[in-house]
This record gives structure tokens, C-alpha cells and sequence, in this order.
């Protein structure tokens, strides 16, 4: 991801004038302590998926051929996270850039062939150019509230809360009222948000201009809904639509929020709509939502390369989450579905989640697990076996999944395979520390055993 250098410079000395302020006016000389002033909090994370892991078993079956397998087993690499922020009643403000140290060629690495051939790097000398050192992210918002009534946000993403599937820790792409732009938040009355925003590139992109907009082919049919081109300066005015949200919710007796959003309101091929709801009654919180032509979902524990990331996507989805507590004891239940089961690699995902503290606030315990299916034979994200020369070859068309075994004959599509995951793990917190470990593992139903595992840590110290 690039990032302008205007914004990197802005960011870089907003942190260290923050710094110099924080030296200057909390520092205890009695105690030699430091202390950040009222409404401030740090924290720095270090973290890791440790190891990635992915691979086939093949020929396990077939007379006069060997067991042969193909994997490949590589380090994830390490990301340092440093964050500050400020919140007030009238003024919210967080910047937080992230590190990735990675290994870019793959030097520690492990891999074999389906014919069983080590394909393992020879050469074991460390080059300048298989470490990887860059920032992959920059997380910054900004919110002014002069008035009890209105709220002006730079960068600050406003969700309904309706719009969240809690166990992949995912939002439907619709369900911000307003995100990387420019917005306003309007507040007339006790529970009522109506959002209006222009969403700006704010150097997450190169650009010569923040304005963004898409381009609005006008002989596709209104209910096409297939994705946009990025504005070229170069095209006719007319033909582009400059980006604009909208959205709304309403809080109703401090139980049920409800709410509506529209993306691209000027531009009908890349319009995005969301209609979501939560309600929380004694120990249940419920997230019900619709989401029209929004982005893609990811639905998979592990979020490294495709073709291992698993997500459902289409112009029609709709979603159920659920979650329960019962003093130590909690239990989430999701579902994510694309009603138009054409349009996705996948259509159906469903997860399951259970916590308890075991010593509550300091030790937790946490399993999670889910399925993914492919509903029909759709023409999007395919994974799937294609006969050429006599031998079967995997080509990823898209995005990551997985087909079942067999060839690609007259442009049929394959099925992608049922994809089965697991995720056990353990928080323990102690002061400002808090240590986490997971375990993540993919699994799929095409009869060859195709796996993928990552194992994230994670240290972060907050105060």
C-alpha cells in the first residue's frame, strides 16, 4: 500500500510534537515516572501468524504411483504496531503506522513438489533482499465536535453497529455511515446519526487529487451492479460520478439500533445500499443485515495470500449474528449468505464461538470454528482444474478457493470444495501486558487433503 508523503510527514510530526508535549508536562521528577495526561492512551503490539502452511496430498489412490505430497511452510514475518490517542468529549484523535518485517524471498521456507521433489532454496547465504522492512499500514481519525449536535470526522470510520460479524471480526463494507473522507454527523436529537461524507484517497493511493471518482458505463443495465474504473482526467467529464455517502441510524430505547446507508449515490454501477439492525436484550446481542453490491467478505481465520482467504461475496447478502453471556461463559452463532449464488466463490458461511474465563479479566479460553460452502456452480473467484496437454493444472481465475477434483471441459465450472476451519486460543492479561495465541487451521473437502495453518502471537502493552 502507498502512502502520500505529505501525510507520512503530517503524521510523523503530529507524533513527535504529541511526544515532546507528553515530556513536557508529565514527567514526575519525585518519581521519575511518566505519565500520559488525562483522556491519552499508548500502545505498541508486536505480532505474528508465525508460520504459514499450505498443501495438497495427491495420488494417494492411484495404482503404481507413490504417496507424493505438496506443501510449502514459510515464516509470516513480524508486525510492530505503535498507536496514540486522544478522546474528549469534543475531540477524538488516533495515529497509528505499522511495521511489517517479512521475509520477502522466501529464504526461510520449506517446500515440495507434487512429485515429491524438494524445492527448497540451495543457496543459504541471507541477501540484502530477502528481509523486507516498510510500514504496511497507517491507522489515523480525527473527530471535532463543536457542537452537541454535529460531529466533523477526517478519516473515521461510523458504523451501525448491525452491520458486524463478531467471530471473523468482520464489517459489511456498507454498513459505515462514513470512512476514509471527509464527513459530517448530525445528531438533532437523543439517539439520531445522519452521516453525509466524500470519501478522499487522504494518501492511501497515490494521486494528483484526494477527490475520487468512478466511471459510469450508461448502456449497462441499472441492476448490473458490476464493479467501476478509477477516474482518468483524460475521459470526459460526463461520463464519471464523483464518490458521495450517505447513512442513517436511529437508537430506540437504548435496545435496538437501527440503520441505512448508500454508497456512491451518484454512480448506479458502483451504488452500494445496507440495511442493518442490532438489539440487545438482557444477556443476547443480535446483528440482522442486507447488504446490495458490497464488498466481498472475508470469512476465513487465516488472511494471508490467496488462494487460502475465503470470502463470500455477490450483489445480494444478508447476515445473522448472535452472541450470549452468561457470567465467565460466552457463545456466538453467525451466518453470512449470498442470495445469488452465481455471483460468489462461496455463497454460505457459518460460524460458531465459545469463551470462558477461566480466571475472568486475566485468563481466557476461546474455540471458534466455521464452514464455508459453495451453493452453485458460480463463475466468480473459481478455483478449478483445467485439462491442457494431457495434465491437470490449478488456475486461480480470481480469488481464493477451492474446487473439487477434476477437469474444466466446454467453460463448466467446478463446485468449490466445503472448506471446514478451527481456531483454539488463549488471552492472558497482566497490568498494561496483554499475550495471545492462537492456532488457525483450514481444511478442505476435495478428497486430496488441501490444508492451510497459520499460529499468531501477539504481545500488546497499552497505558
Amino acid at each position: 500500500m502507498k502512502i502520500n508523503a505529505k501525510i507520512a510527514a503530517l503524521a510523523g510530526a503530529a507524533l513527535l510534537m504529541g511526544s515532546v508535549a507528553f515530556a513536557a508536562n508529565s514527567y514526575d521528577g519525585a518519581t521519575d515516572d511518566y505519565e500520559l495526561p488525562q483522556g491519552f492512551t499508548f500502545y505498541n503490539e508486536v505480532s505474528s501468524d508465525t508460520v504459514e502452511m499450505i498443501g495438497s496430498y495427491y495420488n494417494k489412490t492411484q495404482a503404481g504411483k507413490d504417496e507424493t505430497d505438496r506443501y510449502q511452510v514459510e515464516f509470516a514475518g513480524i508486525k510492530e504496531k505503535i498507536g496514540i490517542t486522544y478522546n474528549s468529549e469534543k475531540f477524538e484523535f488516533e495515529l497509528a503506522p505499522a511495521f511489517m518485517l517479512k521475509d520477502n524471498n522466501q529464504h526461510w521456507a520449506k517446500a515440495k513438489n507434487k512429485v515429491g521433489n524438494d524445492t527448497t532454496r540451495s543457496d543459504f547465504a541471507l541477501n540484502n533482499d530477502d528481509l523486507s522492512f516498510a510500514w504496511t499500514n497507517l491507522d489515523w481519525h480525527v473527530r471535532f465536535t463543536p457542537f452537541d449536535i454535529v460531529d466533523f470526522n477526517l478519516h473515521n470510520d461510523v458504523r451501525t453497529p448491525g452491520g458486524y460479524l463478531p467471530i471473523v471480526d468482520q464489517w459489511q463494507s456498507a454498513a459505515n455511515l462514513q470512512g476514509e473522507g471527509i464527513g459530517i454527523v448530525f445528531k438533532p436529537i437523543d439517539g439520531l446519526r445522519i452521516a453525509l461524507e466524500v470519501p478522499m484517497g487522504f494518501g492511501i493511493k497515490s494521486s494528483p487529487n484526494f477527490l475520487d471518482a468512478e466511471y459510469e458505463d450508461r448502456n449497462k443495465d441499472a441492476d448490473d451492479g458490476e464493479g467501476s474504473l478509477k477516474m482518468s482526467f483524460g475521459k470526459s467529464d460526463s461520463d464519471y460520478r464523483f464518490r458521495f455517502n450517505a447513512g442513517v441510524d436511529y437508537k430506540l430505547l437504548e435496545m435496538i439500533t437501527i440503520g441505512a446507508t448508500v454508497h456512491n449515490v451518484l454512480n448506479r454501477d458502483a451504488r452500494a445500499y445496507g440495511l442493518y439492525a442490532n438489539a440487545s436484550i438482557s444477556f443476547i446481542d443480535f446483528n440482522l443485515g442486507y447488504t446490495y453490491n458490497g464488498d466481498a467478505t472475508r470469512v476465513s481465520f487465516l488472511d494471508f495470500a490467496d488462494p487460502v482467504t475465503v470470502k463470500i461475496g455477490g450483489h445480494h447478502k444478508a447476515h445473522l449474528a448472535v452472541t450470549a453471556a452468561f457470567g465467565d461463559f460466552t457463545a456466538q452463532l453467525e451466518t453470512l449468505f449470498n442470495i445469488m449464488k452465481k455471483q460468489s466463490a462461496y455463497d454460505l458461511y457459518a460460524g460458531l464461538k465459545v469463551g470462558y474465563g477461566l480466571l475472568p479479566g486475566k485468563f481466557d479460553l476461546a474455540l471458534a470454528a466455521g464452514v464455508a460452502y459453495d451453493l452453485g456452480n458460480g463463475e466468480n473467484g473459481r478455483l478449478f482444474y483445467r485439462e491442457q496437454g494431457g495434465d491437470n493444472k490449478n488456475i486461480n481465475e480470481i480469488s481464493g478457493t477451492r474446487s473439487k477434483k477434476g477437469s474444466y471441459k466446454n467453460g463448466e465450472f467446478k463446485t468449490a470444495a466445503p472448506m471446514v476451519e478451527i481456531q483454539p486460543g488463549i488471552t492472558y492479561k497482566t497490568g498494561a501486558n496483554t499475550f495471545g495465541v492462537k492456532a488457525n487451521l483450514q481444511y478442505w473437502l476435495d478428497g486430496e487433503g488441501s490444508y492451510a495453518a497459520s499460529v499468531p502471537v501477539s504481545w500488546k502493552y497499552e497505558f
